[in-house]
């Protein structure tokens, strides 16, 4: 499937390359006219970047260890309920959480919004060479 990962021998010839992370999905960043509104517990953000199994977003007081429900709401797309644990909170005061709870169909939806955004990416990769 497009989103994992292999492990190869070699990265040579791929159109893309996995940043090193501790996550095993590829994650895609929202763009900034189209972002990833998310409500953690009671708190309105915006995610930095998302994956299938994961998202990343500005801590507001979250605890390292914790459960929130999470709601997430994707551009031009429905919206997901579910929770999010906050497995690290960085150096940068960034929690970085896994997405826990996703039914098949709400992950085929994010699947599809990365998608989107990888397609998005690359125009734009395409547009500025062309400048």
């Amino acid at each position: 499937m497009f989103w994992k990962k292999k492990i190869k021998d070699s990265d040579k010839g791929k159109l893309f390359k996995a940043p090193p992370a501790d996550r095993g999905a590829f994650r895609v960043y929202p763009s900034k006219e189209n972002p990833v509104v998310i409500n953690v517990g009671d708190t309105k953000l915006i995610a930095l970047d998302i994956s299938a199994g994961g998202i990343s977003f500005n801590n507001t007081n979250f605890k390292s260890g914790a459960t929130y429900p999470l709601e997430i709401i994707l551009p031009e797309k429905e919206t997901i309920i579910v929770e999010t644990t906050v497995h690290k909170i960085d150096d940068n005061n960034i929690c970085r959480c896994s997405i826990v709870g996703l039914s098949e169909y709400q992950e085929d939806q994010i699947h599809s919004y990365i998608l989107a955004r990888q397609k998005e990416e690359i125009a734009q990769q395409k547009s500025k060479a062309l400048k």
